[in-house]
């Protein structure tokens, strides 16, 4: 059965802008992809602005927001504290400490386990400041070994 309501903090955007589909044309043309590098330097930051996704697109509303608690309600850790320049609410995790760690990091959600996405670049998105990760256009490792077997073959 398909849930009423998806989630993610950064995926892709029911509908891609032109720029963003014509970036994925060119890596699968070049053979390249989005590669993610670095670690997590445990700032929370990332826990401390974030957009959530509801049935396929970024919350704009407190109803929408509140729909979405009465079925999950373990989404209720997240607080309003805004919106973006796209009129999408801006939420922060109160079960964040000040140290920057989750109050409950065994049991985190699966948006904040899944931190961060590639899809995040084509979605306009960006990583926090001070991000201990970064992303980068590259040929992913496996990719670049099958050539090299393929040569010594």
């Amino acid at each position: 059965m398909l849930k009423k309501y998806l989630y993610s903090a950064f995926k892709y955007f029911n509908t891609f802008s032109l720029v963003a589909l014509l970036w994925q044309i060119r890596l699968k043309l070049t053979g390249k992809t989005i590669l993610l590098s670095g670690t997590c330097r445990g700032c929370g930051a990332c826990c401390q602005k974030l957009n959530l996704e509801v049935a396929g697109g970024w919350i704009r509303s407190d109803v929408h927001f509140q729909e979405m608690i009465v079925d999950h309600p373990e989404f209720s850790r997240f607080k309003i504290i805004g919106k973006d320049e796209n009129g999408y609410l801006q939420f922060s995790c109160s079960w964040l400490t000040s140290e920057g760690s989750c109050q409950d990091y065994q049991r985190r959600l699966a948006i904040c386990r899944n931190f961060p996405e590639t899809s995040l670049v084509f979605c306009g998105g960006g990583l926090p400041e001070g991000c201990g990760y970064r992303f980068h256009e590259g040929i992913p490792f496996e990719k670049v070994l099958e050539r090299e077997k393929k040569k010594i073959q």
